[in-house]
């Protein structure tokens, strides 16, 4: 058996396991707190400095150049011996100053860091696994697959890649298509994003059957997309599309599977889910008009939708639409079905687009008001079977909900960014914006607002994942309340500290609130989230009442 029994130059010493220079490449990550800068900058700081990779994202790039799994057998001991190394390193600086043979000025210096790197690598030694100590408190309560933390760093590489960069040309090119019938179409540069994303494997991370992701884990991504606009839709993750493939997925049939659902995963269409309509007060659901009646071996649609998000982009080729159909039941909620409509069905219009606080959210596909006239549709096109509407609402926007939320902190975190930067760099009064006390206070309550809507929502996305969406709805209502408030908050604060640039075009703050603010409306207003959280909290003290009774 082969065994170390010397070691006769700890600068030349190696394994031979490519693991070793790893290690030797990461143990900057471990650094001891203890150890001060030599005169060189400080090693503790270069972790925080802005587009530093950090431990994970190196070992992610890593093992994937390598194709291995980021499951690093024995890296404790490789990360020891680089310690060991250092620390031999270091009293050789050392002995050579004390025989007057040093190059360096500060070489005496070097006395005082040979105890503690050898510390840390006896402490390295000793660990029974390896683990990294770069750990969020999120990450450490609400735990992630090794899959899941996985595609989380592949997505943030991509993004830091490809993403952030294309991001100001994309939004240049809506810009110079103005009014013009081209702002509808996607940009080719955007194209090759989606194809790159796939080849990836960063594809369709939303739907656990097809990801292997768990609600938490794609939490998290969602998250990380969230941070700049044109990200969900690389990853074919973007609404409504999602919304639609999981009522597909979960709910239709194999023929309307084959038919619309394969190629809305595989990217090649779109698609607009028409609910919400004009002439009613939608926010009760059952007022709808829009009526869907059996005739035959077919179904005739008759009404009026609009806020069909995605409607406008040339490649939407199919619409779920939700209306009314004459049931026995006398239920209002089983009173409602959806159907499959195509998009160049005779008797469907596009009346007109809709802006959002000015916005025409070209990148989205827009949102339309759509007329059905007598549309015909083959019976075979229903979802589920009539009444099941509500019912599969329900499956629908429960994930759909928390994954907007989760964005949305995305979006929270980048606009934090930004206010800090700026409080950095201007100055008023003879001290930078940060140093004033107001200016420091809403920086602190931004984070304590983004910390605390985060772990509301991913307690959402867990409980999902243990009990299914009915039994989480008190959950999803409160995240679906919570977070729009607490990032509209932080946008506000945002555009306070970069005064009158914070609402114009140089900034993305204005879009930012425009698109959160539309969240407090969108899959059911505050006020009727807020009705159902007190109907639930009410049913669980009831529960609790009885209980001692």
């Amino acid at each position: 058996k082969a065994r170390v029994l010397a070691v006769l130059d700890w600068e030349l010493s190696t394994t031979g396991h490519p693991l070793a220079d790893l290690a030797y490449a990461t143990h900057f990550y471990f650094w001891p707190a203890s150890i001060k800068d030599l005169g060189q900058g400080s090693i503790l700081g270069f972790k925080d400095t802005i587009e530093t990779p950090s431990f994970e994202e190196l070992v992610s790039i890593y093992c994937r150049c390598r194709r291995i799994t980021t499951t690093l057998s024995n890296f404790n001991f490789f990360l020891a011996l680089s310690y060991f190394k250092m620390a031999a390193i270091a009293q050789g600086v050392y002995a050579r100053y004390l025989i007057g043979n040093a190059s360096a000025e500060n070489s005496h210096e070097f006395a005082k860091i040979v105890k503690p790197l050898a510390e840390r690598g006896l402490e390295l030694s000793k660990r029974s696994s390896f683990s990294s100590t770069q750990h969020s408190t999120s990450g450490e309560l609400f735990h992630q697959s090794r899959k899941g933390q996985e595609i989380l760093l592949k997505v943030k590489q991509f993004m830091k890649q490809h993403i952030y960069p294309a991001d100001k040309e994309i939004v240049k090119y809506y810009t110079e298509c103005g009014n013009t019938e081209d702002k509808w179409k996607k940009p080719p540069l955007l194209e090759r994003l989606k194809e790159l994303a796939k080849a990836e494997g960063l594809w369709n991370l939303f739907l656990p059957d097809v990801s292997g992701l768990s609600q938490l884990d794609y939490a998290l991504i969602a998250e990380e997309t969230g941070r700049c606009l044109i990200a969900p839709e690389v990853f074919n993750c973007h609404a409504p599309d999602t919304g639609n493939m999981e009522v597909l997925h979960m709910y239709g049939t194999e023929e309307q599977k084959k038919e619309w659902l394969e190629p809305l995963l595989e990217g090649k269409i779109s698609s607009c889910f028409c609910m919400t309509e004009p002439d009613v007060a939608s926010s009760d659901a059952t007022n709808m008009q829009c009526t869907i009646e059996r005739d035959g071996n077919s179904y005739v649609i008759n009404g009026k939708k609009w806020w069909s998000s995605g409607a406008g982009n040339p490649n939407c080729k199919v619409a779920i639409v939700m209306g009314k159909t004459k049931t026995s039941s006398a239920s209002r909620y089983k009173q409602h079905s959806m159907i499959i409509v195509p998009m160049d069905t005779p008797g469907l219009k596009l009346i007109r687009s809709l802006s959002v606080f000015g916005y025409m959210d070209e990148i989205h596909g827009g949102h339309f008001e759509i007329h059905f006239n007598n549309v015909r549709v083959p019976v075979s096109n229903i979802i589920l079977g009539e009444g099941r509407g509500f019912e599969i609402a329900q499956g629908r926007l429960g994930p759909g909900r928390v994954h907007h939320c989760m964005r949305s902190l995305g979006a929270a975190e980048a606009a934090l960014e930004i206010l800090c930067q700026r409080a950095a760099r201007r100055e008023t009064f003879g001290k930078k914006l940060y140093q004033h006390e107001v200016v420091a206070h809403w920086i602190a309550e931004c984070r304590l607002s983004i910390e605390q809507a985060r772990l509301l929502t991913l307690q959402t996305a867990r409980r999902i994942d243990m009990v299914g969406n009915r039994r989480a709805r008190k959950e999803v209502a409160m995240t679906k309340v919570v977070v729009p408030r607490a990032v509209l908050k932080v946008i506000d604060c945002a555009v306070q500290v970069c005064g009158g640039a914070g609402v114009s075009q140089d900034f993305p703050l204005a879009f930012m609130f425009a698109h959160i603010r539309t969240l407090r409306l969108a899959d059911g207003p505050d006020e009727v989230h807020l009705s159902t959280i007190a109907r639930w909290e009410l049913l669980d003290q009831s529960k609790k009442l009885t209980a001692k009774i």
